[in-house]
């Protein structure tokens, strides 16, 4: 819940710059800049973000994959168990 919150809070602040974005006139060239270090640091926290989501989906797709390849190979060992146990009756 916290991780909604804080990227709920992230995107108000960009709809907040991009308010701001469209008041802007051409002239204004302090408010330019202030605005373009805000939308870079922004960018920068979406950037952190990003890459810690595609981390955790890797590492979840890992283990995801491991669970699969064993119990392929657990089921595989039961067959290979039963089939010995029929063969020698």
């Amino acid at each position: 819940m916290v991780v909604e919150t804080d990227d709920d809070a992230l995107m108000r602040q960009l709809d907040r710059l991009i308010a701001v974005a469209r008041r802007i006139e051409g002239g204004d060239r302090r408010m330019i800049l202030a605005l373009q270090g805000d939308l870079n640091t922004l960018r920068a926290v979406l950037h952190q973000r990003r890459d810690a989501l595609a981390q955790k989906l890797n590492i979840a797709s890992a283990r995801s994959k491991a669970a699969t390849t064993y119990s392929r190979i657990a089921s595989l060992g039961r067959h290979a168990v039963a089939t010995t146990h029929s063969i020698t009756e």
